[in-house]
């Protein structure tokens, strides 16, 4: 029962917040207020307001309260998760589940599938020559409409000539398992993370001020003979994304104040 009301009142407050009934920047209720309002006890509370905190929906403010978050929202990225991290899942269906289990809408825009010859950094990902021509599929990332990650995935063109990841097309059951299927199963992939500033192109897409720097991920896969498959680069704007990792057995939501983890 308990359970079922903490959902309750988390979801009466989401959708004062989604409707404007609390405006960014607002403060809310304190904990005893918000008991008297819902007749609930302290614990059917906390829980309530830190799956909210969980959502980026809502910021606490150790000494002045609980606010509405200002700015877009932020959102927690399991990159063990992301773009196969899980050696089977395609990054598009793994990045939807994710928005929708915080209870946000989730869209992709800008597809496109193009070949080119690599720079040396890319060549280097995957091991070929500058030469060698490579398949690049990308796509802008959206949450409630605002833009919160560019990704694009780099495939040798000895690997994948004549196949759908050649194509113009989009591959409900992801690049992985079609790799899977030609002979270049991943076992591994190995992750490089770098802050810095954005480029003029991530900058007009991102519509992010002087100061805020992106995070981009570099996932190189790997096959059981070590051959890399594919490189995956993501970049995410900073202040609106929190690149994380589940290892192991840990719990999908954890409670500590201030703590916030969205599910991929």
């Amino acid at each position: 029962m308990a359970n079922a009301l903490h959902k309750e009142i988390a979801d009466e407050i989401r959708e004062k917040i989604k409707s404007g009934g609390f405006a960014a920047g607002e403060r809310l209720p304190t904990e005893p207020e918000l008991e008297r309002i819902f007749g609930a006890s302290r614990n059917t509370i906390r829980i309530a307001v830190t799956n909210l905190v969980h959502e980026g929906l809502i910021q606490i403010q150790p000494g002045r309260g609980t606010f509405v978050a200002k700015g877009p929202i932020p959102f927690f990225v399991i990159l063990s998760r992301e773009e196969g991290g899980d050696g089977t899942s395609s990054s598009l269906d793994s990045y939807s589940a994710g928005v929708r289990a915080a209870g946000r809408k989730p869209s992709v825009r800008g597809f496109e599938t193009r070949i080119e010859y690599p720079d040396r950094e890319i060549a280097g990902w995957l091991e070929v020559d500058e030469d060698t021509q490579v398949v690049v599929r990308g796509s802008q990332r959206f949450i409630d409409d605002t833009p919160y990650s560019l990704q694009k995935s780099y495939y040798s063109m000895d690997l994948v000539r004549g196949t759908e990841i050649e194509s113009k097309e989009k591959i409900p059951r992801g690049t992985i398992r079609v790799l899977a299927e030609l002979g270049h199963e991943q076992t591994g992939y190995r992750d490089e993370i770098v802050a810095r500033m954005p480029t003029p192109e991530e900058k007009r897409f991102f519509k992010i001020g002087p100061g805020i720097p992106v995070v981009v991920v570099y996932r190189v896969a790997y096959s059981g003979d070590s051959t890399p498959i594919r490189l995956t680069v993501t970049a995410y704007a900073a202040d609106r994304n929190r690149p994380s990792y589940d290892i192991g057995d840990v719990p999908e939501r954890p409670m500590a104040t201030g703590q916030i983890s969205i599910v991929g």
